[in-house]
């Protein structure tokens, strides 16, 4: 602002100096035109959130996945973080990461046993997130792709955008499905369907340091024996019941956990 000041009063009144006072104005303008480049980088600079300054969001994300109970209604969760490759967890550089092996518990399942995995991963980067999400992990392990479907549901008024992945693998003459659904979450952009969402905060120099969140729920079943959709459904609808705060937790951004402290 003070060089292109500098400038506007050089032009309009160069005409009416004298030679002396010329020569003056040529000595002065470089520095000032420096100064004037020099505040407006530092005041461009100031626009720029550094990774730290994302530390009080990733917190209460952190929390907020952790505060999901093991209990859900007539399911019962056990730790199943153990079941996550190693190699996969170093490459996620995960925030949090939460995998429990949900049991009905209900008269329901006493001639058949019901059981789902769930997943959640939330990542501090973007792009740390890129290249882990089902279509990629599962074929990885050796399951071929038999599904790729978008799928919406809605759980407490919440309509959540995903898709549904069904993968097969025959291990000992066992044919086993498993089906995924699965969504993400890009804080300020909400619920994405797939990872071309996330692809697209990576690429936002201030978007990705609020990293990305990623949900699955997955059941694996004998392929003779697999559960019907409803039920998938009721089941998925059934554990995303708590889950609910925490996705619109996930959803915030720092303006939004600003204006809720104050």
């Amino acid at each position: 602002m003070l060089a292109r000041y500098a400038e506007c009063f050089l032009v309009r009144h160069f005409t009416n100096m004298t030679p002396r006072i010329r020569k003056l104005a040529f000595v002065l303008i470089a520095p000032m035109l420096s100064a004037g480049l020099l505040f407006g980088i530092v005041a461009e600079n100031r626009k720029y959130l550094k990774p730290e300054d994302f530390e009080p969001y990733h917190v209460q994300a952190k929390a907020a996945i952790e505060s999901l109970p093991l209990m859900i209604g007539s399911w019962v969760g056990s730790d199943a973080t153990d079941d996550i490759p190693r190699q996969a967890q170093i490459l996620l550089k995960p925030n949090k990461i939460l995998s429990r092996r949900y049991a009905d518990t209900s008269v329901a399942s006493l001639n058949r046993p019901r059981t789902a995995y769930l997943l959640i991963v939330q990542c501090k980067l973007a792009s740390d997130m890129v290249g882990h999400f089902p279509p990629i992990c599962y074929p990885s392990h050796g399951m071929e792709t038999i599904e790729d479907e978008k799928r919406d549901w809605v759980v407490n008024d919440l309509r959540i955008t995903g898709k549904e992945y069904q993968f097969r693998q025959t291990k000992d003459g066992q044919t086993q499905i498993s089906t995924v659904y699965n969504f993400l979450i890009v804080p300020g952009r909400g619920i994405v369907r797939d990872i071309k969402g996330v692809e697209q905060a990576a690429e936002d120099y201030q978007q990705r340091y609020y990293g990305a969140a990623q949900f699955q729920v997955v059941f694996t079943e004998p392929s003779n024996e697999p559960m019907t959709r409803a039920e998938h459904d009721e089941i998925f609808t059934t554990l995303m019941t708590p889950a609910v705060p925490i996705i619109r937790q996930l959803d915030t951004t720092l303006k939004t956990l600003k204006d809720s402290n104050n």
